[in-house]
């Protein structure tokens, strides 16, 4: 465009405006200026969103001389940004409000304004019931809870409550239920003498107004006698803090004012620390017992609460004739044998807790929980009642859309126990505490939900610290694993990301200032590959800490590892993988490149990977699984070895290329991702470690159900047919995992 038109198309613009009438004129002059901000807004962001581009892969420089090299990788790359659509924070209901108040942590009283504001005074009575695990559970260990015969309280207030740690509380607005003219009766009424269950439920929820549990806290042990002898002041308490599918990156792009905080308070931070396992069972078991998850899935075979009949149906590929089996499948489990390290903890004195929201697949209950509380307070119970009661969102599963409990996010609700628990326990340093909160709905199956929680778990820090209730506190906060089935887990940063987990400690002053060499030896494996078998060392090493008063050194302890992690507090050399304890398919540790998908090399990998698990994985399975074909391949990189990997069948082949091939299978729809190991002469390929999968498989692997190293490659059979049979005209978007193009376009 020349100088010419464009002063002549300025001209025409003049020439209109003062065509118009002086109010229309002012109106179109102040539009024509909004219309050219948002043009020059649009395109600043625009610039910034899409048209800045992350280093390319292939520039980044790898140290030949590190054992193990890791990517460093920006949070808010490209590929990770498109792939996060965060949403507002969900709002719970303003207007419900707390009915009972808890006074003193053990105390419960009616909030009379309440009643008056919110249920205009027609609050006639309110009881408690006081929850509990359920000792004659027939099945599985901690599904079931019970519940006490209601108990009234009167003149709105209880005497502190010393016999309960959770109590169910419930407000009706009719007395002729309980009541016997004006005595309280409870259960034993004359209207409840003659009926079952179900009835009193059905006749008690027709007056119920309000419905909440609300926990109990006192102190239950002696206090702590320090060892006179030595003048040992008490152990540091040791509370750990878990985000369910937080990774590091995760963590910096979500808990930025978190973490900007603690860091000002000397947080470490372990940015090259790795997972061990797949989920969160795999990874929790190496931190707490010092063992594998493999070791504690022994299925039991001498308890029939863990015994159970199912049904096998094989059908003849060539007749297509179907038979049906039975047989007893067992399930590993209870825990109480095995060396849970909190119990080594509770026999020093500590009071000990452990809390997870979830009812599914909860880490404790995931392969069948304990029999024994293993932990002073033991909050499976309480998560279990909450969920049946009024002031809860309904919802079956896990992940609820709506996450209130009455006026609460529920991450609410384990943030308020610890820190009551803590206004307890450490208003002094007599009362050392060991425990585990462990939070699954903000972050596991929704990963944008975790920037909801930022400002929360800043100021939650905040309080504690304030309240100087972790003067003696060594805080381990943290993930378990990344993100496994988001959609990022497709890019290739989203591939190392789910392998690094978030990892932090909050050392307590007190502990630099007595022991400033391994406060250093921390600071300095800030930067070496760590595992979870290194943070079960550590707590080991605390341990020996308390046993061995006379000493009271991280450095000087008689610490002996078992396992193949090193205390955080003693120097960790540079290692690679193998000598970590991580397994080779969670190994993080990478000189990868890109390649394009599209070079027949990379197809024949795929269908080799596929090849291996129809005929190796399930080959003793194919009456129950159906076969597998590729569907998709999605990604694939490549690293030339350092040294030649030699066949270990055969001295001729050496392979000297490591693939990574992303790729996705039918009619099962699961994304797989294999590495394999390549003999560019002889153009051989061979399985490097183990393929993992990376979507969710749901039921339909539910014929193989105690499989658990099968369940994610076995597509079974009778699900299929049962699938085809209830939707024949296509697949149903909640039967079956999320395939490639779903993840890619956000479901």
């Amino acid at each position: 465009m020349t100088d010419l038109s464009v002063r002549s198309r300025f001209d025409l613009y003049q020439y209109f405006i003062l065509l118009l009438p002086n109010r229309v004129r002012s109106r179109f002059q102040l539009l024509y200026v909004l219309a050219i901000f948002h043009i020059i807004l649009f395109l600043f962001v625009y610039h910034r969103l899409i048209l800045i581009k992350p280093v390319p892969f292939k520039s980044i420089n790898f140290d030949q001389n590190q054992l193990c090299s890791i990517p460093q990788f920006d949070p808010w790359d490209q590929t990770i940004a498109k792939s996060i659509s965060l949403k507002s924070v969900h709002r719970c209901p303003t207007h419900k409000r707390n009915l009972i108040n808890v006074i003193n942590h053990t105390q419960l009283s009616i909030n009379q304004t309440v009643n008056r504001t919110s249920f205009s005074g027609s609050i006639t009575h309110c009881v408690y019931l006081k929850v509990d695990r359920n000792p004659e559970e027939k099945s599985f260990r901690d599904w079931s809870y019970t519940l006490s015969e209601p108990i009234l309280i009167t003149n709105g207030q209880t005497n502190s409550i010393l016999d309960a740690d959770f109590v169910l509380t419930r407000c009706y607005n009719d007395r002729t239920n309980y009541f016997d003219s004006n005595h309280f009766c409870g259960y034993n009424c004359t209207n409840f003498q003659h009926l079952n269950t179900r009835e009193k439920k059905l006749i008690t929820n027709r007056t119920l107004v309000y419905e909440y549990v609300h926990p109990i806290i006192r102190l239950k042990r002696p206090a702590f006698s320090p060892n006179i002898s030595t003048n040992r002041s008490p152990p540091p308490s040791v509370i750990m803090i878990i985000l369910d599918a937080v990774s590091d990156l995760q963590a910096q792009r979500a808990l930025s004012h978190t973490l900007a905080y603690l860091k000002s308070l000397g947080l470490y931070t372990f940015e090259r620390h790795a997972v061990v396992g797949d989920g969160t069972f795999e990874n929790i078991v190496p931190m707490l017992f010092g063992l594998s998850g493999a070791d504690l899935e022994i299925p039991n075979m001498n308890d029939s609460r863990y015994e159970f009949l199912t049904t096998e149906i094989h059908i003849d590929n060539k007749t297509k004739r179907r038979t049906k089996t039975n047989r007893t499948v067992y399930y590993p489990g209870p825990y109480d044998d095995y060396p849970f390290i909190i119990k080594n903890f509770s026999q020093l004195n500590y009071t000990t807790f452990f809390s997870e929201e979830w009812r599914e697949s909860a880490f404790y209950n995931l392969k069948n929980g304990f029999r024994q509380s293993p932990t002073d307070y033991y909050l499976r119970p309480y998560w279990l009642s909450l969920y049946e009661t009024l002031s809860y969102n309904t919802f079956p599963g896990n992940s609820n859309p709506k996450p209130c409990y009455l006026d609460k996010l529920l991450h609410f609700l384990s943030l308020d126990w610890l820190k009551d628990f803590l206004q307890v326990h450490h208003q002094q340093s007599d009362h050392p505490t060991f425990g585990i909160m462990k939070m699954n709905e903000m972050s596991h199956d929704y990963l944008e939900r975790l920037f909801w929680i930022d400002s929360d778990m800043k100021e939650f820090f905040k309080d504690l610290i304030e309240q100087h209730l972790l003067n003696n506190t060594i805080v381990i906060f943290c993930g378990d694993h990344g993100h496994r089935q988001h959609r990022l887990r497709l890019t290739r940063i989203g591939s190392f990301e789910v392998k690094l987990p978030f990892f932090s400690m909050l050392m307590p002053e007190s502990f630099k200032q007595k022991f400033p060499q391994a406060t250093e030896n921390l600071e300095k494996n800030q930067k070496m590959l760590t595992s979870w078998w290194d943070v079960y060392e550590t707590l080991v090493n605390i341990l020996k800490m308390v046993e061995e008063p006379h000493l009271f050194d991280p450095l000087l302890v008689n610490w002996q590892r078992t396992t193949p992690g090193i205390s955080l507090f003693h120097p960790i050399p540079e290692r690679n993988c193998s000598s970590a304890g991580i397994p080779e398919k969670y190994c993080p540790c990478s000189r990868t490149v890109p390649m394009n998908i599209d070079q027949p090399i990379i197809k024949e990998l795929a269908l080799t990977s596929i090849y291996y698990i129809n005929n190796v994985k399930l080959k003793n399975h194919k009456h129950l699984c159906m076969i597998l074909e590729l569907k998709t391949i999605v990604r694939a990189e490549v690293e030339e070895l350092r040294a030649p990997i030699f066949d270990k069948n055969t001295t001729k082949s050496s392979f000297t290329q490591l693939y990574t091939v992303l790729f996705e299978v039918s009619p099962s729809e699961g994304i797989f991702e294999s590495r394999l190991m390549y003999d560019p002469i002889k153009k051989k390929a061979q399985l490097h470690s183990d393929i993992l999968r990376i979507n969710l498989y749901g039921q339909t692997s539910a014929c193989i159900q105690d499989k658990y190293d099968l369940r994610s490659f076995c597509y079974c059979i009778a699900y299929h047919k049962r699938l085809k049979k209830t939707f024949p005209k296509g697949r149903h978007r909640y039967s079956e995992p999320t395939t490639v193009n779903d993840i890619l376009k956000g479901k």
